[in-house]
């Protein structure tokens, strides 16, 4: 038996012992009158009794194999006829007629003779029922512990699943340059490669991560910026301005560098018309990724990316980011995250 489960057990016999036996001494008031003494003297008798028929179930309870077994029921109702045996005699043995009030009815000693047994049947049958609910009540929680953990795991598949599918994403794009690259400039594609293994290398680094500093996040898009600089040149425009305050805080991995990747995608740009890719910190733990739109013609719009990125936001901070779609710019707005807000 759990520890915990023991200790509640025990305590809810502490407490209830005594209730239970004042509501065993209560008909003593109605079928006869005895001296207080009597009263007191019975009351720490039944609380006695109480706490040992506690003790018995629980040890049933505790040792028996199968909880809902019925055997556990006949064992707690033989114990209770043999207990009432046993104190029929002792009582027989020990007690004083003194007791008794003089001039006791008959009806009034036959009352005291039987009563106590199904008092003492009366009294197991609100413990069993207090132990099932105990149970009862256990076992939900053990449920409710379990429905929890298999939803943290559930979270952290989907959160694989997720990153999983950004990654040959990425790769689609990025060896799509490599190929144009090796068409168009042989030597550049070879500098591009080397690039390109060192920023997949980190990216194997981290992929198993879900949160990653700020500063991470910043060297990987920065990597990818790079990548990206030397197929488009000056048709595209980078700025980033983050404060190295915010550098220690984190954000999911992949975040900021999907965030660039989607305004590259879904944009035509030239070096007279170039696509500016700002990257800000909003001040309210927040970071500001945004574009001027030069809607491309003819490309895939399935969002894969924002929609993988914005399902990871649900999954680890609760939250979704933030897409403003205006007619002349697009921006995201991503949170970042610490110890407080996970």
């Amino acid at each position: 038996m759990d520890r915990n489960l023991l200790k509640r057990f025990i305590r809810t016999a502490i407490i209830s012992s005594p209730i239970i036996a004042l509501y065993g001494v209560t008909p003593f008031y109605i079928f006869s009158k005895v001296q207080p003494s009597y009263i007191l003297f019975a009351g720490l008798i039944i609380t006695i009794n109480v706490f040992i028929f506690w003790t018995i179930n629980i040890s049933i309870i505790r040792y028996a194999r199968v909880i809902k077994n019925w055997k556990w029921y006949l064992y707690s109702y033989a114990f209770v006829v043999t207990f009432h045996t046993m104190i029929v005699t002792l009582r027989k043995i020990v007690m004083a007629p003194d007791f008794i009030a003089e001039g006791e009815s008959t009806f009034g000693k036959n009352i005291l003779m039987v009563y106590p047994f199904f008092s003492l049947l009366a009294i197991n049958t609100i413990i069993l029922i207090i132990c099932n609910s105990i149970l009862a009540t256990q076992k939900n929680k053990d449920a409710e512990n379990e429905i929890q953990e298999l939803k943290v795991r559930n979270l952290e598949a989907q959160k694989q699943v997720l990153l999983q599918q950004l990654q040959p994403h990425f790769l689609f794009n990025t060896l799509s340059v490599l190929k144009s690259l090796i068409k168009e400039e042989p030597e550049e594609a070879e500098n591009y490669s080397i690039k390109l293994s060192n920023f997949l290398r980190y990216s194997l680094e981290v992929h198993n991560c879900d949160l990653v500093s700020v500063e991470q996040e910043l060297i990987f898009t920065n990597d990818y910026i790079d990548l990206q600089k030397t197929r488009f040149e000056s048709s595209v425009i980078f700025n980033v301005s983050i404060p190295h305050e915010i550098y220690n805080m984190q954000i999911p991995a992949y975040a900021l560098q999907t965030l660039v990747e989607n305004a590259i995608k879904h944009n035509s740009f030239t070096e007279r018309r170039p696509l500016r890719i700002r990257i800000n910190y909003m001040g309210d733990d927040t970071i500001l990724v945004s574009n001027n739109k030069l809607p491309a013609r003819a490309v895939d719009t399935t969002g894969t990316g924002l929609k993988n990125l914005n399902q990871r936001y649900k999954i680890i901070a609760h939250k979704a980011i933030e897409i403003t779609d205006s007619k002349d710019e697009f921006s995201v707005k991503v949170y970042l995250l610490n110890n407080h807000t996970i």
